[in-house]
Formats: C-alpha cells, structure tokens, sequence
C-alpha cells in the first residue's frame, strides 16, 4: 500500500505529525494531490521556528509561510542562542501576527525587549481564535509594567490558558479586568498572597487549573469565600500551616494537588484536612522541606515518627498514597545545617539538584525499589560528591532531557544514569581536584550514547598546553556548541588561534581590550563579523552580556 491509496482523512492526520518545513520539502509539488491536501484541506500548520539553521528560518519565513497564513493555527518563536534575535527578525519581515487569522496557539520564549513584548500584546489583541499563550521575558517589570501585562492578557476575550514566566521580576501583581474565558493559569514568579488570591478568583471566575508562588505573611488575615471551579492547583507555598489549610477548605472540588512546601505537616493533620475539606481529592503530590528543631542525635528515631503518621489506614489502604523521608547535612562532623525532605513517592518534580550528604532515608513502601525509578525527572546535575551515599546510590534516572555532570564522574554513574537516548543538553564541568586525565574519554562514552545530543557547553575545564578539549570528541547530533561560560583557573577563557582553528577553522583573536573600550570593541567585531560571514548569517550583539555575541548560522 502506498500513501496515496490512503483516505484524504487519512493522510491529513498524518501531516499533523510533520514539521511545516518537512511537509513542504517533502510533499509539495509531488503530484496534484497532494498539492491540494496541503494548500487547499489541512489547515493545521505549526509554524515552530525553534532550533532551526538560519538558511531554514529564511526559508520558512520567505517562500513558505506567506502561502498558508490562513492556516497557520500555532507558531512558536524563541530568543535563545539556537536563534538569538528570531522574534525581532521574524517582525522585521514584513509580518504581523494579525495576518495569522486562524491563530489557536503563540509561544513567546526567552524575549528581552520590553517594547517587542508590548508590540506582541497588541497583536493578540487582533487575534480572535487565540485560545493558548506562553510568554517567558528576561525584562525587568515595575509593578505597573505588570499589572497592565496582567490586563492586556485578560482581555484577550477567547483565551482559555496562560503560562507567563517573568524570570527576572518578584511583583504581586494582579489584572483588575474581569475574564470569563480564562480557565488554566501558569504564572511563575508572580507572587500570591491570600488577599491576591482572593483577587485572582474574583477576575477570573472560571478558573479550574491554577499554578502559582504563594507567600503569606503570619499576620495576613483573609476571609476566603468557597471556590468550586478550581479542580487542579500546583503551588509553592511559604506560610504557616494553617494558612494552607484556610486556602485548601475553601477548595471543595479539588482533584488534584501538587504542593512544595517550607514547613513539615504530619500525616494525622494531612489525613484531617483532606478528609474534611478535600473529598474529591485523588491525586496528591507533595514535598516538604523543614529544618529540624534539634541535632543530629536519635535521627532514627525522629525519622520513625514522621514515617509513622502516615502509615495509617487512609494512606496505605483507601489511597496507596506512599512517602518518603530522608534526612540530609551539610557536613556529616559539624552538628549543624540539617534539614529534612518528606515527599510522596514516585519523585514528582522533573529537576534533581540535590549535592548534599543522605544520613538516613526511610519510606512508608515496604519495598521501594521501583519507587526509586525517577521518570519524571528530564533535568539533573551530577556532581563529583553527588549520589557517593548508599541511599541515593539507588536511584535511576533514565529519562533524562538535560544534564549537568562533573567530570570526572565516579564509578556509580553509568548505573544510577544508564540510558541517555533523550538527551538533549549536557553541560560539563571539571573537578579539578580530582584526576582528569580520563576526561575526555568518559565523555566521548555519552556521546556514543546521546543520538539526540543537540546542545554541548562547556566550563571550568582543566587543559594543559598541549591538548585542547575538544580534540578527537565526535558527536553526529551536536548543533549548538555553547563556550561562553567557558575558564581555566577561574579566569574568562579566550582561544588561541590554534584552538579556534581546532573548533571551527576559522581565526578569532583572544585578546580582549580594558573595559573602557570593550563596547566599541564588540561593535567592531560584530562589523567584521558581518562583513566575513556569507549573508544568511544572523551576528547580533547579547543585549545583557557586554562581552556576548551571538552567531546564528546555517
């Protein structure tokens, strides 16, 4: 059977799984039907302009997309070194995302430009089928800059999901326009209190999945009113507990909770609050870290209480809700810089960055070896002192997206990390106090393994005159090779020719003017920069780092 004996259906539903640019490379101009399907049926393009070369970002922009504006349903753009400067580049252009009129889905990533984000808000404004917007900025936002953010968004009158990520701002700010379209909120770094909340309800009335920073001040006193639309709610809460317990009993139909929390509640109190204020409640996720109110003395015994309270009846029967406990230091001679981790099992976070000293772990599950599978885990450092304790040396992480490693790495590596076919990002690192002369080649052992590898970076390498680090690595997937935070001794690291020659055959000088002229020094060899490269070569400077410049290339 070939593709063209399949259903027009058929086939429609497979051009859902093809990138815009595959399905033109590979389907247009391939014979009248097909021709037809693309331009005149499928109307489920998405423009994703993500880790693309820039010859394929031209090609998109210039010979692809003006020919299915009208189905173009969602488009992704991002600022990041992949392709820096992509958002302005593509508003360059001639477009305007007003053109897009079937537009469901935009997503804003990694933008620095306070002006390009309000240009961006008021074509959403001409957007009427926008029903899903992600921004994430690097700006810095004044409270004001915030809140009229806030209220740009809830205007937008078919918007139904929000993911707003301002990375470089902590304001409590809130919209004071009413949007009865809203239903799933992400905001990260917007912080909550319980007067805020109370706001948030009242402007978006029917709101079912809430995620968001909450701190509440010890003397923070507001009455709550029942909140019956909220079915899911992920927070991070800073407060006392009973102010939790004041949001939670006014959240009757919640059915899924995920809470991060800085203070320790027993199992006997979760088992009360639960019972009477969360009856619908089936999925439950929580993960606790408090300071111990002594020392190091008796840690079992302490440990045992904790696990105790939840090993009654309604954790281990009606709900097979299941925890663990593990008690960490600083340093195992000095009595001081403890804390404490409770957590539900399986580990519900996607990051594992913990380089502290396990003394003891216990856990509600009798035989917890396949809790301590970590799926959800896609990011993770490994230090040169991480998992040397017998209690995490027992984890397995094998979905991992992102990873940041220490080299050398230690002999339990490969067991605790032994598949690495997700892979996307490594960024490596040299203990220099441990012996490196393996380095490169325990390297080179997870590039044979990573067949989707895109981004390698590099820092803090420890290189003797006669080899650089990057002789003899190969990699088949690597794109994007990132050395800005690249030293040797604590000091910027800039390469010889040799070196730059090594890396990518061509000659850039590692002398670096005072600071005074750094500016008019960069301006320079960016000129030169565009004067040398072909045309199809994007060099832009790296508007928060003087030092910075970015090339995107084909």
């Amino acid at each position: 059977m070939n593709l063209e004996s399949l259903p027009n259906e058929i086939i429609l539903i497979l051009f859902e799984y093809f990138s815009l640019f595959e399905l033109f490379q590979y389907f247009r101009g391939l014979n009248s039907l097909f021709n037809n399907l693309l331009f005149q049926e499928f109307n489920k393009f998405q423009l994703d302009l993500r880790s693309l070369s820039k010859t394929k970002f031209d090609q998109i922009c210039q010979q692809y997309a003006p020919s299915i504006l009208n189905q173009i349903v969602s488009i992704h753009l991002s600022n990041d070194y992949d392709t820096p400067q992509e958002i302005q580049l593509l508003l360059s252009q001639d477009y305007q995302l007003r053109q897009f009129i079937h537009l469901e889905s935009l997503s804003i990533i990694n933008l620095q430009s306070k002006q390009i984000l309000g240009e961006i808000m008021n074509e959403c404004s001409h957007l009427p089928h926008l029903t899903h917007l992600t921004i994430q900025c690097t700006i810095e936002m004044s409270e004001n800059d915030t809140q009229h953010l806030f209220n740009q968004v809830w205007s937008l009158p078919k918007l139904k999901s929000i993911h707003l990520n301002m990375n470089s701002t902590r304001n409590s700010s809130n919209s004071t326009i009413i949007s009865k379209s809203l239903k799933y909120l992400n905001i990260e770094h917007n912080i909550y209190s319980l007067s805020r909340f109370a706001d948030l309800y009242r402007n978006t009335p029917n709101l079912r999945h809430l995620s968001a920073w909450f701190v509440v001040e010890y003397n923070e006193f507001q009455i709550l009113k029942p909140i019956d639309s909220i079915t899911r709610l992920n927070i991070t809460f800073y407060g006392l507990e009973n102010m939790l317990e004041h949001v939670l009993e006014n959240l009757p139909n919640l059915y899924q909770l995920k809470c991060d929390l800085n203070v320790y509640i027993n199992g006997y109190q979760w088992e009360s609050i639960i019972k009477k204020s969360l009856p619908k409640l089936k999925i439950f996720q929580v993960k606790m870290r408090f300071t111990p109110p002594s020392n190091n003395q008796n840690i079992d015994e302490k440990l045992n209480k904790i696990i105790d309270s939840y090993r009654t009846n309604f954790w281990i029967n009606e709900h097979q809700w299941y925890i663990r406990c593990h008690w960490y230091t600083l340093d195992e001679k000095i009595d001081l810089f403890n804390f404490i981790d409770v957590f539900t099992v399986p580990y519900s976070s996607d990051r594992f960055y913990e380089d502290n000293i396990c003394l003891l772990a216990k856990s509600t599950v009798q035989n917890d070896k396949e809790y301590l599978q970590c799926p959800c885990i896609t990011t993770l450092n490994y230090g040169s002192s991480s998992f040397t304790d017998p209690i995490r040396s027992r984890f397995r992480f094998n979905n991992i997206e992102h990873l940041s490693l220490s080299l050398p790495f230690n002999e339990n590596f490969f067991f605790i990390v032994s598949k690495f076919v997700r892979l996307r990002s490594l960024f490596v690192y040299t203990d220099t106090n441990k012996n490196v002369n393996n380095i490169q080649f325990q390297l080179q052992l997870i590039l044979d393994q990573a067949p989707r590898l895109y981004s390698l970076e590099f820092t803090t390498w420890s290189r003797s005159d006669s080899e650089s680090p990057f002789e003899g690595l190969r990699s088949v997937s690597v794109r994007r090779l990132d050395l800005i935070r690249f030293n040797f001794n604590d000091q910027v690291y800039h390469f010889d020719e040799k070196e730059c020659i090594e890396l990518s055959r061509s000659f850039l000088d590692h002398y670096w003017p005072e600071n005074g002229s750094v500016s008019s020094a960069m301006d320079g060899l960016v000129q030169w920069l565009r004067q040398q490269l072909p045309p199809t070569c994007a060099v832009t400077k790296d508007e928060n780092d003087s030092f910075g410049i970015h090339l995107w290339i084909r």
